[in-house]
């Protein structure tokens, strides 16, 4: 399901609950590199959002922060663009764009004697552009082998579609699902799975009590926090994203 840059091309093509992923440069050209591929990105899947300027501004001030925050000096070794589609809350499509980087925290950065206020103002930015559809989550890289933990900072625009097409019209097989959500999170880094399939239910079980289940097209979950969830199981991106999410507070808690 993840497609790297290298794999396909630029510009990026995503299949059906894929994600493209970019390793980002570790200097200045990073906000100008993440900004032109995001947005050559659109046209190519046929989305469109509101406001483009609005998307690379956003673009650059993730790209930017992770170039200032999320390095100790050397450079930014590891940093990944995520971009994705999922469903929000009311089940409309949403693209999310999310920086990964190997530092499970930001180092603040002294811009000048007394003078704090540089670190977050991107963030802040996003904030109010992206509507508060924004965050960080601990997470593992897609592009290392084998995956590094770090952490994901990301916002989330809606997009309509300039072709016609739906995204979630294809038949789902739940055994077949699951056996692809298992690949990601192999790739991730998570193992110790344990997969069983019934009639009509797919289910992943592993450490941390976290059980996911494949039924009627859509994926759910359930850890060992009470933390339950449900996504179309063409959102499957999104559920590899909160699975490894989950497994990396369990390994916090170790």
């Amino acid at each position: 399901m993840t497609k790297t840059a290298a794999a396909c091309g630029i510009p990026w093509r995503l299949e059906d609950g894929g994600c493209a992923v970019l390793p980002l440069p570790g200097d200045d050209s990073i906000a100008a590199v993440a900004r032109s591929q995001v947005r050559g990105l659109l046209p190519t899947l046929g989305l469109a959002v509101n406001d483009v300027h609005d998307l690379a501004i956003m673009v650059s001030e993730l790209a930017t922060n992770v170039l200032q925050h999320a390095t100790s000096g050397d450079g930014t070794p590891g940093a990944e663009l995520w971009v994705y589609q999922r469903s929000d809350e009311r089940g409309r499509d949403e693209l999310v764009i999310k920086a990964f980087d190997t530092l499970r925290h930001w180092r603040r950065r002294r811009e000048a004697p007394g003078d704090m206020h540089e670190h977050g103002r991107g963030l802040e930015i996003i904030r109010i552009l992206a509507d508060g559809r924004w965050g960080h989550h601990p997470s593992r890289s897609r592009l290392s082998h084998p995956a590094v933990r770090g952490k994901a900072t990301w916002f989330a625009l809606p997009v309509t579609r300039t072709v016609h097409a739906r995204r979630h019209a294809r038949q789902v097989d739940e055994p077949h699902a699951m056996r692809n959500l298992e690949k990601l999170l192999v790739q991730r880094g998570v193992d110790r799975l344990q997969r069983r399939d019934e009639l009509g239910v797919s289910m992943l079980t592993g450490p941390g009590d976290l059980t996911v289940w494949c039924e009627t097209a859509t994926f759910r979950w359930c850890a060992r926090s009470g933390e339950t969830g449900k996504l179309p199981a063409s959102d499957i991106t999104e559920v590899c994203e909160q699975v490894v999410r989950l497994y990396e507070a369990l390994d916090d808690r170790s």
